[in-house]
């Protein structure tokens, strides 16, 4: 229970980063957890409230600066939670998520014996989805849009986000002009970009219909903000009215994105890892590590609009395709046929004890569960013994108690390594190969 405190200034000397890349310090007994600093840095921060012995603090000042620090490219760095380690060298962000990723691990009993060197791409410019909140102030009499700040539900106005594509339509303060003239403007709750390959488009969360002349307003927003490069689409989503539809143009072009040469369809409301180009590496990887053959069985648990299941499936036997939402199975279904791949689409809930028992045997399961992580499943994985699993994660943590399940079971780690998917913050992607130690492999 956090307890009030007299918002005391204290100096400090920073030791190291936690898991969420705030820095350490600490004294007697107490630790001091401090948003923005680096370890090594001697910095004055402001109390804020403690949990048992642990400090919540405000940087206030840095005094003497690691020579990692780097200044923060977006001017809204200093408020927006979007982003957590600009502050950061590219290079210095790196190691920290290596050897995040190697402690948890580690603390699991997991043991890495190679560790491969980290997937990275261009670190700005990268996202290809996001979700900026959009709030009606009728105190102000305007809008805010753009990202939460850390900690906070209030909104920080932004203009352009250097972590998004640069295009002329994610200016986000002409957004929030647009939307101050429009009848309907308290209406609108979130706008969601989504960079295709092919396509930029916009999902608009609703509380209540747009009228025809504010959705006219918009559409002539997004036709003066056009580029030769890419088409863009206007869509809706209704707090009750189901699922996201497309209001301009008439007849949309299908959105896609491209992996491992195959052009996947992807709908606007669905998952799509954010980052394109470290996307397309993370699959190649997979690829190689897992290695399927002409004769094999695999299983992609948690598949999506299937990522990773149409590349595996252009070399295994066949692919058992798992994935919870319906709509998503239909998907997959439709694009394995027109694609004529050995691709079995299956709806399943993997929470569920024996869900996949009916299921053929696998040679190897390649798994990418949300960041809840996927220790409901492990007992069928154990169960069905597959000689490899290669496990996806975008939290090191929930994929350390995994594989700790999975080592326990007789598995081991052959070899991990991290992907910069998310470069600017203290998230994580990894990669683990695993196999069967009581069963040899060619």
């Amino acid at each position: 229970m956090k307890q009030s405190t007299d918002g005391r200034l204290l100096n400090l000397t920073i030791d190291n980063l936690n898991s969420e890349g705030q820095g350490v310090a600490r004294s007697g007994k107490d630790i001091y957890f401090v948003p923005g600093a680096l370890p090594g840095e001697s910095v004055s921060a402001r109390l804020l409230g403690r949990a048992r012995k642990i400090w919540n603090t405000r940087l206030v000042a840095v005094t003497e600066a690691s020579p990692e620090r780097t200044d923060p490219l977006c001017e809204h760095y200093q408020r927006c939670g979007g982003c957590d380690l600009q502050h950061l060298s590219y290079e210095a962000q790196l190691r920290f998520k290596q050897e995040r990723a190697a402690r948890e691990l580690s603390r699991q009993g997991v043991i890495v014996p190679q560790w491969q060197p980290p997937l990275q791409a261009e670190p700005w410019h990268y996202r290809r989805k996001a979700r900026l909140g959009v709030r009606f102030s009728k105190e102000q009499g305007n809008n805010f849009v753009g990202f939460r700040e850390a900690n906070s539900n209030h909104l920080t106005n932004i203009g352009r986000c250097p972590v998004l594509p640069e295009h002329p339509a994610l200016h986000w303060g002409e957004w929030r002009e647009l939307i101050n003239t429009l009848i309907g403007r308290s209406h609108i709750t979130q706008i969601e970009p989504l960079w295709a390959d092919n396509a930029l488009a916009f999902v608009l969360r609703v509380i209540r219909p747009l009228g025809a002349a504010d959705v006219d307003g918009i559409i002539g927003f997004l036709q003066t903000h056009a580029a030769d490069d890419r088409p863009l689409q206007l869509w809706v989503r209704e707090e009750k009215g189901g699922d996201a539809r497309c209001l301009w143009p008439e007849n949309p072009e299908t959105l896609w994105h491209e992996v491992a040469g195959m052009r996947l369809m992807i709908s606007p409301e669905d998952f799509v890892q954010i980052n394109p180009a470290v996307n397309r590496a993370m699959v190649a990887q997979a690829l190689d590590w897992l290695a399927p053959q002409a004769e094999e069985v695999i299983w992609d648990l948690f598949a999506g609009h299937g990522n990773f299941s149409m590349p595996l499936a252009t070399t295994a036997g066949s692919v058992t395709a798992v994935e919870v939402q319906d709509s998503m199975v239909q998907q997959l279904k439709q694009q394995a046929e027109g694609l004529a791949l050995p691709l079995q689409a299956v709806c399943a809930d993997l929470s569920e004890p024996q869900s996949l028992m009916s299921l053929a045997k696998p040679d190897a399961v390649l798994l990418d569960p949300p960041r809840a992580g996927a220790a409901e499943v492990m007992p069928q994985l154990i169960e069905t013994r597959p000689g490899r699993i290669l496990y996806v994660s975008c939290d090191v943590a929930t994929l350390a108690r995994d594989a700790g399940m999975l080592c326990e079971a007789g598995y081991a780690v052959q070899k991990a390594g991290i992907m910069d998917m998310f470069p600017q913050t203290h998230h994580v992607e990894t990669m683990l190969l695993l196999s069967d130690g009581r069963r040899r492999h060619g």
